[in-house]
């Protein structure tokens, strides 16, 4: 920080020093992306972009979520192809976009030192990486929903058309990415709306029209919402709210498995923000200062909605669902502390490098050695053979195993006829699910040999050989 706050630098070494910044952290998404890794939401995105627009809609109507990610991660495999890394890049398209955002509107409006900050809290915090590579909507619903919130900003401070349109759309289209995106953004709208009563109603009418676009433009999904409500309120699998859970917000937000309690130091590190932040409202009223406040209240509120609604009815909020809010949680502390001596920044920074450094480590663990991934895709490298079949006894988790095996040779062993004609079955025998009766076996003349110890995603089996005697 001192180099940037040294007034005979010249300006386009701080204009590298921030794009160094964004460049290293994309060099690290994309070091993460050379495995076959994924988690089981991540092979239903890849399962329902097989289909068309038409059936990507509707089997996202009969899930939990808005279609945009979908139909975006489809335009990805309809250019590129339906290779695994090439769902995952389109995942950190938006991630760099967020970034490079800070670089450029951000800084142009808050200055250098609130872009550097932005840009270390954001890609610092312990959760941002792991989302950053996830083939989800979480980094497209990240980016938008930040979009949304400098852009209203703007949209108060200068009255332009062009940003009471930027922010609608870019609303809009988080709405249609990600339901808490859309409640980032009713919170977001909702402040801007007291903003404009309390300071400034000469925007009411440019609002008005902003929020009637909005809701005109959400019209067509709403009977898909309204289905998705009732279907949720049948039952969910989203825990109840309790003190355990709540407090576990906060931890998969700002913890790390390498290095536990630094949550607290995020608390107080955010605290002294917050506090910080009141203050200089209270002695300088600060338009600037004013906002940063409200950028914090849009993920807090965006919580607390959450809870309140998962409390009155069925649990429908869950740790993750604050993710796309972290940007503006990124932008007021940017905000908020860009006036802050150095001896203050200085740790801080150092603070959050750490955290940077060991988060990466931890994701690089996560995506290349955290399963046996790896291990079972090169032994049916070496052994299947194309009379073979692939049996599993996890019939829930058939939609996985389909994004690692040749669909044609993949059944479910309950299901599989054992007298057919084939060479060699593997079966992958997870715990606790049917296993193949011996009595099977001896009807249809077959030995079954243990092979060893293997598994996909987190679920773990052993493989057993079956061929005829």
């Amino acid at each position: 920080m001192n180099i940037l706050e040294n007034k005979g630098l010249c300006k386009k070494l701080q204009t590298a020093a921030i794009w160094v910044i964004v460049a290293g952290f994309l060099g690290l998404y994309i070091s993460l992306l050379f495995n076959h890794n994924i988690w089981t939401d991540e092979a239903f995105t890849l399962q329902l972009i097989k289909g068309n627009a038409g059936e990507i809609i509707e089997g996202t109507a009969e899930d939990v979520h808005p279609p945009l990610y979908y139909l975006y991660a489809k335009l990805f495999a309809v250019i590129f192809g339906d290779a695994l890394i090439v769902q995952k890049a389109a995942a950190i398209v938006p991630m760099l976009a967020t970034l490079v955002l800070g670089a450029t509107l951000i800084r142009k409006n808050f200055g250098d030192k609130a872009a550097v900050l932005f840009l270390l809290f954001l890609t610092c915090i312990p959760c941002t990486m792991e989302f950053a590579v996830q083939v989800r909507m979480y980094s497209l619903a990240l980016f938008l929903v930040t979009v949304c919130g400098v852009y209203a900003y703007l949209a108060f401070r200068d009255g332009k058309k062009k940003d009471f349109l930027v922010a609608a759309l870019s609303g809009l289209m988080a709405a249609y990415t990600h339901y808490f995106a859309f409640v980032c953004v009713i919170v977001i709208m909702g402040l801007l709306l007291l903003a404009i009563v309390i300071w400034n109603r000469k925007r009411l009418a440019a609002w008005a029209v902003s929020a009637a676009l909005m809701i005109i433009c959400y019209l067509p999904w709403f009977p898909y919402f309204i289905r998705q409500i009732q279907n949720v309120e049948q039952g969910y699998w989203i825990s109840e709210i309790t003190e355990t859970v709540v407090w576990g917000y906060f931890t998969w937000a700002f913890d790390l498995s390498l290095v536990p309690g630094v949550v607290f130091i995020f608390l107080i590190i955010l605290k002294s923000a917050s506090t910080y932040n009141i203050i200089e409202i209270a002695l300088k009223r600060e338009q600037t200062q004013i906002y940063a406040l409200l950028c914090m209240l849009t993920p807090a509120l965006t919580a607390l909605l959450g809870v309140a609604v998962s409390c009155l009815g069925t649990p429908i909020y869950r740790d993750q669902y604050i993710f796309p809010a972290l940007g503006m949680l990124a932008l007021f502390f940017a905000i908020a502390m860009r006036g802050a001596k150095n001896w203050i920044l200085t740790p801080v920074i150092i603070f959050l490098l750490f955290v940077g450094a060991m988060q990466y480590k931890e994701c690089f663990y996560q995506e290349y050695y955290s399963t046996y991934v790896p291990q079972t895709e090169e032994f049916f490298a070496e052994n299947l053979k194309e009379n073979d079949y692939i049996l599993y006894n996890w019939e829930d988790f058939g939609f996985i195993y389909e994004c690692y095996f040749p669909e044609k040779q993949l059944k479910y062993s309950e299901t599989f006829d054992f007298s057919r004609d084939f060479d060699t079955a593997w079966f992958l025998d997870s715990e606790w699910m049917p296993d193949i009766g011996q009595e099977v076996l001896d009807e249809n003349g077959l030995i079954m040999e243990y092979v060893g110890h293997y598994g996909v995603e987190h679920n773990e089996f052993d493989i057993y050989k079956i061929y005829k005697k």
